[in-house]
């Protein structure tokens, strides 16, 4: 277990741990054309973050790495096939985030907030647009700011001067 997850609840670790899955299915599967070119970029984004990632949260990134791909297809399996009804549920799921960003200790909630909204950033630029140009497409913007996860703001630098 994560030492910043020490004071959550089984169900709010896997809340976590299915974040980065979740988001990659809402983010890549908003045009409704969730391709391999998108899930081959959270995997190697996921790896990057696993080595790459100033310390802050490595390990999670090393827990979130191992079987993402399945994990990915799985939950796919289990959420409804049709867009609407599909970003309804992970937007439900991933809201669950605001409930467990106040347990963590700082600046951990701050860390996996930006890291998130980085990370369906990253997804939402793998594979769209003309010469590089608008890769964000409308259905992808409407989420890929993550609506449903309230803004955690970044810690005080006194307290916090190395935080990106």
């Amino acid at each position: 277990m994560l030492k910043e997850f020490k004071n959550l609840s089984p169900a709010e670790t896997q809340v976590m741990y299915e974040a980065i899955p979740l988001i990659t299915i809402l983010v890549a599967g908003a045009d409704e054309d969730m391709d391999e070119v998108e899930l081959a970029e959270a995997k190697r984004l996921a790896d990057i973050r696993g080595f790459n990632n100033l310390g802050h949260i490595i390990a999670y990134y090393e827990h979130v790495t191992v079987n993402l791909a399945e994990r990915i297809n799985q939950l796919s399996q289990e959420l409804p096939n049709e867009v609407v009804p599909r970003q309804a549920e992970i937007g439900q799921r991933l809201s669950k985030l605001n409930t467990i960003f106040p347990i963590l200790p700082a600046p951990f909630a701050y860390l996996y907030y930006r890291d998130f909204k980085s990370f369906a950033h990253h997804i939402a630029e793998a594979n769209g647009g003309f010469l590089r140009y608008m890769t964000i497409g409308p259905r992808e913007a409407k989420v890929v700011d993550l609506p449903m996860v309230t803004p955690v703001p970044r810690p005080s630098e006194i307290d916090f001067p190395d935080l990106p």
